[in-house]
């Protein structure tokens, strides 16, 4: 093992080299190295035409992570599971400048694993039916990226689909504290996620593993069992020499020993949410949710169902989990997005996805962003910019009762409620429900097929996809109809012979008391 500084690690990056990099949001996220390849960038116009990958989106939303090395002409071909707001390598794609493939996160995960195990890729039903699969492009976004990297196949009478691996060159990942022969723990960061995955693929490839970490250790100093990354997988190390602006444990937090695990906090419900649109939602999503189900939120307003549940005096009846490799405690929303607070347990993102994909999940409570009439819902690629797809379909493929929820329209929207009733004030600028959308994300007639139970919650009613399309099945009180619903969707659903008004106490300023 090498001690490098990040300038001398970029030094290493040659034209055209395929680099995977680790992280989650900023979590694991080797900040410091990818600041110093761009910075070399810009001073010398090298690497160039690299191949990039990465599994779950990393970064800020902002100028952090994949963003500094992402300036036009370094990335030659990018495979994501999400772009996480990369405004350089989406624009990038949005003008077909680059090959660009978007698969799902777990798909992504596991790519690491096949490799460190000598397999060519991953086979896998997740993706099926879907725009990962090759009769529906293959997760190809941009008009030259022309090889098949997803192949249809079948396995006992049954199709799968075989993603391809790439070799990888160089490893870019981040850990706490390293010692002298290279062994690197994580005792300080929010979690694992795939950093040791990264590391065993490039060495089974013939590739460099490069290390951020925080701390340096004397040899034989760290205890075997803190060990997460042992030093024959290590070539060189970087010390992070500026640690809170490139080394942070998430977006808002530096270092909170209580996200790293090491001690248990107060759980106290958050204090009283607003009963707005937000609150609605969730509230009738936590309806769905029974003593002892273990269930992923989604990022966004599926979050709000978890406060609605802990306000509700549920929260210890359930286990929550975040697909990054959390299982337990009280996940954590927005810049924290990907951690929590007093956690069961946390394991690499791969085998939380092995877990999903296995049914491990009860249920499942995710967004959408267009939806078409037979329930088909698109999250990745809308409004004219490319999201990614993320865990979404890891989770909702395999999920038995999976519940997309969100608003019915968008842009502007303002709502109240008033003696029981909720009240539209101003209505969305933009329809979600629409006669057609730009990609399939989640197919609901797949899911019918094996039998899921998928609902839609909404601000103003409940529906359920059917073989003839989607159905009404609850309304909210006060809320017309024809004006608040059919008027705002582009298509006409099918209204419920049995249609039935929302639980009232959905609309009330008191708790629901659901554990009665």
């Amino acid at each position: 093992m090498n001690r490098i500084t990040a300038a001398e690690a970029a030094k290493l990056i040659e034209d055209g080299d395929t680099l995977a990099v680790s992280g989650f949001l900023l979590a694991t996220t080797p900040s410091a190295i990818l600041r110093a390849i761009g910075e070399r960038f810009l001073e010398e116009g090298a690497p160039r035409n690299m191949t990039l990958l990465q599994a779950a989106g990393t970064g800020n939303n902002g100028d952090e992570g994949i963003m500094e090395i992402s300036h036009p002409g370094m990335v030659k071909r990018y495979m994501t599971g999400h772009f996480a707001r990369n405004r350089r390598l989406e624009a990038q794609a949005l003008d077909h400048a680059i090959e660009a493939y978007n698969f799902p996160q777990g798909v992504l995960s596991k790519m690491y694993r096949a490799l460190s195990a000598g397999q060519k890729g991953v086979l896998t039903k997740i993706g099926l039916h879907t725009f990962c699969d090759p009769r529906r492009g293959g997760g190809k976004l941009t008009d030259i990226t022309t090889e098949d990297l997803v192949e249809l196949t079948e396995v006992a009478g049954e199709e799968y689909l075989f993603y391809k691996a790439p070799s990888l060159d160089v490893a870019i990942i981040r850990g706490t504290t390293a010692d002298e022969k290279g062994n690197i723990t994580m005792e300080e960061e929010s979690n694992i996620i795939d950093a040791r995955e990264i590391a065993m693929a490039t060495k089974a490839c013939g590739g460099k593993v490069i290390v951020q970490v925080k701390y340096l250790a004397d040899s034989k100093s760290l205890d075997r069992n803190d060990v997460v990354i042992p030093g024959v997988l290590v070539d060189h190390v970087v010390l992070c020499e500026d640690p809170e602006k490139t080394h942070r444990q998430t977006v808002a937090n530096f270092y909170d020993p209580a996200i790293a695990g090491h001690v248990k906090v107060s759980a106290k419900p958050e204090s009283h949410f607003p009963l707005n649109e937000r609150k609605i939602i969730a509230r009738r999503a936590a309806m769905e949710i029974r003593p002892g189900d273990v269930v992923n939120l989604g990022y966004g307003m599926p979050e709000v169902v978890g406060i609605v549940a802990n306000e509700e005096g549920m929260g210890e009846e359930i286990t929550l989990t975040l697909e990054c490799g959390i299982l337990g405690g009280i996940p954590l929303g927005g810049p924290n997005f990907g951690s929590a607070l007093n956690a069961d347990a946390n394991f690499p993102m791969s085998q939380m996805f092995d877990f999903y994909n296995g049914g491990g999940l009860d249920s499942a409570f995710l967004g959408f962003a267009e939806v078409n009439p037979m329930g088909d819902i698109n999250v990745s690629h809308f409004g004219g910019r490319f999201a990614g797809c993320g865990g979404f379909i890891d989770i909702s493929q395999p999920t038995r009762r999976v519940f997309f929820v969100g608003t019915l329209t968008s842009g502007g929207l303002v709502e109240s409620v008033r003696d029981g009733k909720l009240v539209i004030e101003r209505e969305g600028s933009r329809k979600k429900f629409m006669k057609s959308i730009e990609q399939t994300t989640f197919n609901a007639a797949y899911g019918l097929e094996k039998g899921q139970d998928i609902t839609f919650i909404t601000d103003r009613c409940v529906m359920k996809p059917t073989e003839k399309g989607l159905m009404i099945t609850e309304i909210a009180p006060g809320i017309d109809i024809q004006r608040d619903i059919l008027d705002q969707m582009d298509f006409a659903p099918i209204v419920s012979e049995e249609l039935i008004e929302m639980d009232p106490r959905i609309f009330r300023e008191e708790t629901m008391n659901l554990r009665a």
